[in-house]
């Protein structure tokens, strides 16, 4: 699924309000999952290739949607 199909489907098991603050809330975990990996390699913040960190959002909060039924 795509990511506009994967938050329509958390937002129905979910409602709206509550499918924000659960992307929000897996976004930011991604993010800095993200920078502590880098920093505990000791590379720079950025890099020549980006993670889709929305998309692992929607990903994380699906699965667990998922596992919820």
């Amino acid at each position: 699924m795509d990511k506009k199909q994967l938050m329509a489907a958390i937002t129905a098991k979910v409602g709206r309000e509550r499918a924000i603050e659960l992307i929000s809330q897996a976004y930011n975990t991604e993010l800095i999952t993200t920078w502590i990996a880098r920093i505990e390699a000791n590379k720079p913040l950025g890099g020549p290739q980006r993670r889709d960190h929305l998309a692992a959002a929607l990903e994380r909060v699906w699965e667990v949607c998922e596992l919820a039924d």
